[in-house]
């Protein structure tokens, strides 16, 4: 299977070639019958020429189709030079001659000869009587047939040009394999001719390089293209028959398999030989490095013959051979079908939510570490769906940023929270409420309108919303996030950075930015008390952060061995299930009613009880 071409681009095609045939055949019985009828003493050679002319345009072999070509050449010659015709058969006939030669050798030279040799034996039979007569009709024979010639040779250069621009729009610039938008037409092309009443069955394999990031950090971005250009290299040599390659993005490569028997069997075969050749060491920068992928698989006949779905269930199965520890290769199978129908019902439903009344907001309490009371909340987005019930944020906020829904769910979010808080405030609880705000609508969104119109329309006083930032966010436009907290905080309102630690923290962005909050992440804190390393990352955070005179709260805190640690390292703030799980809003203010204090015992004194 080779990339497909448009259906518009064939159909053209086949239609123009169809017309030429039809006039080329009109040409060489009109010159075949003049030939015949007009002629006396070399009339049995002629019945040549009509074979002979149409054998050359039929046949495809270059050196037949130029000796038959030559054979009609000298016959018209030689017929010319000893019998030849009144000159208003030059004019009226002959000159369909070029025309013939320019349908067998288009864009050649073939047609000029051809037209300047008839005019060249005709000359010493022309008397003076005929002098101007013979001139009209070489003239015309000579214009016709250069024109024509030029014509299609720059409509044939033109052709190829576009063909050039065509394969060049279908190929990758850095692998030479083809590229997303030749995927996208093949799908397209196999979705028209698959089905159920198809012999021909077909399989998708998406691969992914294992750590990519990491060996372009470690060797640098050039390294990290040959080895993609030497990975598509391998990909293309590749011994089996019926498939593309195809570079999607980064370092994902799709490979498209058709089969007319087991295509299981066969898409199985390939994805171990792609697996086993990763593991042949690469040369790079004269050194030698050894990779792994992760590799989904998917049937289309598991699809419904939905291309769609399809790139759907390869793309799932790829996420599962990544969460299974990567280097493995994952079938889409009964088991993960469930799953993608869910996502597909998810993506789908997403956009109604907010009118829907579907979304709502929970919320986890701060507690001051020193104080032991709950000064402020962290607005959690909870999905209530009619079939599902309660959807995590983990599910679907992915989607809602790839499809950039996640702005004005965001906006709700802000908006909502604001409208709690202000509540609270108004029943005697000034609770500060810190919303996560997302990457894409931090860069995609005007933030400082979105959160000026919340405070304004909820009368909220500014000190009781903290807006919540990744440090992905700050890597992604780091001049563009710092003007944003800039007037962010003009407004009264607290930034932090949340997950603090996970991502590639840089003192020297840390200095800039202008932030009130470090958020230490769970992952620090699940081990702290029992891995040395992780007490001492968040013993350094705590104190990086005091140094910066910035506030500073732990995540995910479950115990009171985790407890006691921040209390001693003299962490700010703390939130996790030790105190409360995330609430609904009216369950958070019975919380405050019931339970304003905790205390922090001793890890040994909790433990001997």
């Amino acid at each position: 299977m080779k990339p497909t071409t448009t259906a518009n681009t064939i159909d053209k095609s086949n239609s123009t070639h169809f017309l030429v045939t039809i006039l080329f055949l009109f040409a060489v019985s009109a010159v075949s019958y003049s030939l015949l009828t007009t002629h006396h003493s070399l009339t049995q050679y002629y019945f040549i020429y009509p074979l002979c002319m149409l054998a050359a345009y039929f046949i495809s072999n270059t050196w037949l189709k130029r000796a038959l070509s030559f054979v009609t050449f000298v016959l018209l010659l030689i017929g010319s030079y000893f019998e030849p015709l009144n000159i208003d058969f030059l004019q009226q006939t002959f000159i369909l001659v070029p025309l013939c030669y320019i349908a067998i050798f288009p864009g050649s030279l073939w047609p000029i000869g051809v037209a300047f040799s008839l005019i060249g034996v005709y000359i010493p039979h022309v008397t003076s009587a005929q002098v101007f007569e013979f001139l009209d009709a070489a003239i015309e024979i000579a214009a016709i047939a250069i024109f024509a010639t030029g014509g299609v040779f720059y409509r044939q250069k033109l052709i190829k040009q576009v063909e050039r621009y065509r394969k060049d729009s279908l190929t990758d610039f850095l692998t030479q394999v083809a590229n997303r938008k030749a995927f996208k037409n093949d799908l397209e092309s196999i979705e028209t001719i698959a089905g159920e009443a198809s012999t021909m069955k077909f399989a998708l394999l998406l691969l992914d390089i294992d750590n990519f990031k990491l060996i372009n950090d470690s060797l640098g971005h050039q390294q990290g293209d040959y080895l993609l250009i030497q990975f598509a290299k391998r990909l293309n040599n590749l011994s089996f028959n019926r498939i593309n390659i195809y570079r999607l993005s980064g370092d994902e490569f799709a490979v498209l398999l058709q089969d007319k028997f087991d295509v299981n069997f066969y898409a199985q075969q390939v994805a171990n030989y792609i697996s086993e050749a990763c593991h042949t060491e690469f040369e790079l920068d004269k050194r030698s490095y050894t990779m792994t992928i992760s590799l989904g698989i998917a049937a289309l006949d598991d699809a419904a013959y939905n291309t769609e779905i399809w790139c759907r269930n390869v793309d799932i199965a790829l996420k599962r051979a990544k969460q299974s520890g990567k280097n493995s290769i994952q079938w889409f199978d009964e088991n993960l079908i469930g799953e993608t129908i869910r996502s597909y019902q998810i993506e789908r439903e997403l956009s109604d939510t907010i009118e829907k009344g579907q979304l709502t907001l929970h919320y986890q309490p701060k507690v001051d570490i020193k104080t032991n009371k709950v000064y402020g909340a962290e607005a959690l987005i909870r999905w209530k769906h009619p079939v599902f019930g309660i959807i995590s944020p983990d599910e679907f906020v992915g989607v809602a940023e790839r499809s950039q829904q996640i702005i004005p769910i965001g906006r709700w979010v802000i908006e909502t929270a604001c409208q709690q808080a202000k509540i609270w405030d108004q029943l005697g609880h000034p609770i500060c409420i810190a919303v996560n705000v997302s990457t894409v609508q931090f860069l995609y969104d005007d933030i400082f309108h979105v959160v000026t119109k919340a405070l304004r329309d909820s009368q909220l006083d500014p000190q009781l919303l903290q807006l919540e930032i990744t440090e992905t966010t700050l890597m992604q436009q780091p001049e563009r996030v710092v003007d944003a907290c800039h007037e962010l905080r003009t407004l009264g309102i607290r930034v932090a950075i949340d997950d603090f630690g996970v991502a590639y923290s840089s003192l020297n962005y840390l200095k800039q930015l202008p932030i009130d909050v470090l958020k230490i992440d769970k992952s620090f804190i699940d081990e702290c008390c029992s891995n040395h390393n992780d007490h001492m990352l968040v013993r350094t955070i705590i104190q990086l952060g005091h140094n910066m005179g910035k506030v500073v709260t732990a995540e995910g805190v479950v115990n009171n061995e985790q407890l006691w640690l921040l209390a001693q390292e003299e962490c700010d703030e703390y939130q996790g299930y030790l105190f409360s799980q995330p609430l609904p809003p009216n369950e958070f203010i019975t919380l405050l009613s019931s339970r304003k204090e905790i205390m922090i015992p001793h890890p040994y004194m909790a433990s001997s009880r």
